[in-house]
């Protein structure tokens, strides 16, 4: 009899199967982590880009001295020349209008005939089934008409719908912020509630 020592072929065979079951979960383990930090790097990247888009309807909004024509989609309206950019030359300000079309929101100088400018793209179409602008009474729960006057508006209420790529598809990301407009009143100075 020959007396040598190794393994058996069933031997190697259940180690095999054992380190195939291993390593499946491990590539489980590594394809979740990077799917996570996928989805996490680009929740970021659209928190930033719609930070800076609301940090812009919100200088856009706050100091209008009137509103010429709103609507859930759009609004224009006009910004006195002590608020306006320097390419407003009127002496009773300049009228611009923001308006939500397609996947995208943009900011047109209406006074100068200016082209629209892109604040944000990557909507979720139909903007999520979110009604992009809301307008209040001072109450913050009455909607707020042009009839009512531009002295009613207390309120405006911006809901962004954005598309967020994960690994496993993509969903709408929600971002809300309510802006109230000076309403003619000291610029620069807080609204009171």
């Amino acid at each position: 009899m020959d007396n040598r020592r190794g393994f058996t072929l069933i031997e190697i065979i259940v180690v095999m199967l054992l380190m195939s079951i291993v390593a499946a979960v491990l590539l489980n383990i590594i394809c979740y982590s990077v799917q996570s930090y996928i989805f996490a790097r680009n929740t970021d990247q659209l928190s930033q880009k719609t930070q800076l888009a609301m940090a812009r309807l919100k200088v856009e909004l706050t100091d209008i001295a009137d509103v010429a024509g709103a609507s859930a989609t759009q609004i224009t309206y006009t910004v006195p020349k002590s608020a306006a950019p320097p390419s407003c030359a009127l002496d009773t300000g300049c009228q611009y209008k923001i308006m939500l079309s397609g996947r995208q929101i943009t900011l047109q100088d209406v006074t100068n005939s200016g082209t629209a400018q892109i604040l944000i793209d990557g909507l979720t179409t139909g903007n999520g089934g979110k009604t992009f602008l809301s307008y209040f009474k001072s109450d913050g729960t009455t909607a707020w008409t042009m009839a009512d006057g531009f002295s009613a508006l207390y309120k405006i209420k911006v809901n962004i719908s954005l598309d967020n790529e994960t690994g496993g598809g993509v969903i709408a990301t929600t971002y809300e912020e309510s802006i109230s407009p000076r309403a003619g009143g000291i610029l620069y100075a807080p609204r009171p509630s």
